[in-house]
């Protein structure tokens, strides 16, 4: 993930605010699980501004976010303190610094990764981790794909245009483009799970919808690698009142539904 440090700049406020969050029943099953008793050491890696380490920070002595992104940590602080939690510790960083942040992390009960897998070296990540780990403590991996880039409800298609009109036909990746992951993927969490320290593993799937108003929709955009203000650049107000408009169109109450598939991997170490 530290290689793609600009991933996700400027998106901060839009990814506390947009990003959706993680339904209970996964987190219930993930305390369930792992027997979480309010004991150990939480490590959300890649944890935005904290939508996966907030609902669980209570289980555990100390929850550790740590994200490559300045602004990101600065959003997660400030929401954890107006949540009321006081044992979150924010460490800038990506699954690169794992080894030289090594002193600041270990012993770990549970690392828990959403929607952030797919920027790391998942062999490399995981074989880190299994040296910080106890005995009996694990890697929670969860996400969804990005509908808003994939799904085939017609609003979504027509976001897509509005996306390609301005910015290009290749999806972006900050700076980059998404193509410059292509070494990585397409690739299984199962398998990568299987040769990792933590080989024994179940996976859960929740499949859900939720509604967006145009407003969300284009905090969502915002808060993404792909179409966040920073890419964007001068061309942002065209590219927000385009989309508007087009949004507008579609539905005459301004409300659209969009259907998310959770996958959840619990490994265990092995």
């Amino acid at each position: 993930m530290s290689a793609y440090r600009d991933l996700f700049k400027g998106t901060a406020p839009f990814y506390a605010r947009y990003r959706p969050g993680y339904p209970d029943a996964m987190i219930a099953s993930v305390v369930e699980r792992f027997s979480l008793d309010g004991t150990g050491r939480l490590l959300d890696l890649g944890c935005g501004t904290g939508q996966l380490l907030l609902p669980l920070a209570p289980q555990f002595k100390t929850a550790i976010g740590m994200d490559p992104e300045p602004e990101m940590l600065a959003e997660a602080t400030r929401v954890a303190d107006e949540a009321g939690i006081t044992n979150a510790v924010w460490l800038e960083g990506g699954s690169l610094d794992l080894e030289r942040l090594r002193n600041q992390i270990e012993p770990l009960r549970l690392t828990t990764i959403g929607r952030a897998f797919h920027w790391m070296d998942g062999d490399a990540t995981l074989c880190a981790l299994g040296s910080m780990t106890v005995d009996g403590g694990g890697v929670v991996q969860c996400g969804e794909p990005c509908e808003i880039w994939n799904g085939q409800r017609d609003w979504q298609i027509a976001v897509r245009e509005v996306i390609q009109r301005w910015l290009g036909e290749a999806r972006r990746a900050g700076s980059g483009t998404y193509a410059a992951n292509s070494d990585r993927v397409p690739w299984s969490e199962g398998d990568i799970l299987s040769r990792s320290p933590f080989s024994r593993f179940e996976v859960q799937t929740i499949a859900y919808t939720r509604q967006l108003d145009i407003d969300g929709i284009v905090g969502y955009l915002y808060s993404m690698s792909f179409a966040s203000p920073p890419v964007l650049g001068e061309r942002c107000a065209g590219f927000e009142r385009d989309l508007r408009e087009t949004l507008a169109a579609l539905s005459s109450d301004g409300v659209f539904e969009e259907d998310l598939v959770l996958d959840t991997y619990l490994a265990w170490k092995a």
